[in-house]
């Protein structure tokens, strides 16, 4: 396989936008990443969009804006993880050489309010919903209870998650929300499901993100010295010993060390041959407070349990032992869905580049991670600088 760089990233602020179409943020962020590529559309030879509720035409009509120069246009859709998804799979082409340079690109254009549960989102029941059976909310919610029985983690050790990501977000100039929050605040704002409070929900934003990929040969020609390598990755789906509650629920684990994010993280390290404790930035699936504790858990970053106190003793922060979240993660910075598994590599890739700032990991990090989940399925990829 040949080696595959990331050669430039761009992103269109994630937020409320209801005066713009969804041409004009994809159009922000792939000018951006062609811009900091420094390459011209036309050297593009693929195209990957990924996105979740936009028309069957639309993904023509966002690459087609910057010209009809004929290359391939392929769309995913995979719930949170569509721009992962897309990613993965402009890279496996990059690296079988069926193309030498392909643009990645993820938007949304979202609804306020709460996205349908899994059993909804399968059978078109979505009655269930409404009836409070399968609102994600609410699971959620009981996986919390299940982590405060099991470890003894406390609603502050939650609330932490949050408040570190408002923290980043604040520091984020993209972000849909950049309010720094206390955990008194996150703890007292709107209860949504007891013990879940609306502080540590993410929001359903508006936003767009985009990737240029490469081969050694192209990342040689247009520059080494900002170019990012990915050296691994893993994907998958649930098989039946990871479900907790119910299709698609990775987000609390089976905390018995055989989730779906244990098992492919471990096939992510053995590609890229390093460890959990070569990984200084990480950018982790985080649409509640709890998928961060379970994610940073689940990554093997630290060892069952000590999660809560690794997020209130600061070692999850941008000076900590390993950066969780440098952006404000889909808690603060938004999350529409077909942008935010973009985003999260163009962030890796800012970071390792040292262009992160002010919100910059110190000590030029080498190895980050990005984790990103949807409708129970799991991408995860490594870069190196």
């Amino acid at each position: 396989m040949a080696e595959v760089y990331v050669v430039g990233v761009g992103l269109h602020p994630f937020g409320r936008f209801p005066d713009s179409t969804f041409e004009d943020l994809t159009r922000v962020a792939v000018s951006s990443a062609l811009e900091d590529a420094g390459i011209s559309f036309s050297a593009i030879e693929a195209a990957f969009i990924g996105n979740v509720s936009s028309g069957l035409y639309d993904a023509r009509r966002v690459i087609q804006q910057f010209g009809w120069t004929g290359i391939p246009i392929t769309r995913l859709v995979q719930a949170s993880a569509s721009g992962s998804a897309t990613f993965r799979e402009a890279y496996l082409m990059v690296a079988h050489e069926v193309w030498q340079i392909a643009l990645v690109v993820g938007f949304e254009k979202m609804e306020k309010g709460l996205l349908p549960g899994s059993v909804g989102a399968m059978t078109g029941r979505h009655h269930l919903d409404v009836l409070g059976l399968d609102a994600i909310p609410a699971r959620v919610a009981l996986e919390m209870k299940k982590r405060m029985e099991r470890f003894g983690e406390s609603p502050e050790m939650f609330a932490q998650v949050a408040v570190q990501a408002s923290e980043c977000a604040a520091l984020n100039p993209n972000a849909h929300y950049r309010v720094r929050h206390s955990i008194q605040e996150v703890l007292q704002s709107r209860m949504i499901s007891e013990p879940l409070t609306l502080y540590q929900c993410c929001p359903t934003s508006d936003g767009a993100a985009a990737v240029v990929l490469c081969n050694g040969v192209k990342a040689r020609q247009y520059g080494m010295s900002r170019s990012v390598r990915v050296i691994g990755w893993a994907a998958g789906s649930p098989d039946y010993t990871d479900y907790v509650g119910g299709p698609g629920s990775d987000i609390g684990g089976d905390f018995k060390g055989q989730s779906l994010t244990r098992r492919l993280v471990r096939t992510a390290y053995e590609r890229a041959g390093v460890g959990p404790e070569d990984i200084r930035v990480a950018q982790v699936h985080d649409p509640f407070t709890l998928a961060s504790l379970v994610g940073v858990e689940s990554l093997g970053l630290c060892q069952e349990g000590e999660v809560g106190e690794w997020f209130m003793a600061g070692k999850t922060h941008i000076h900590g032992k390993v950066a969780v979240n440098t952006d404000g993660g889909l808690l603060c910075k938004g999350h529409p869905l077909g942008a935010s598994g973009v985003a999260q590599i163009a962030e890796v890739v800012r970071q390792l580049r040292g262009e992160a700032s002010p919100r910059q990991v110190p000590g030029s990090p080498r190895v980050g991670l990005t984790h990103s989940s949807g409708a129970g399925m799991i991408n995860i990829h490594i870069f190196q600088k």
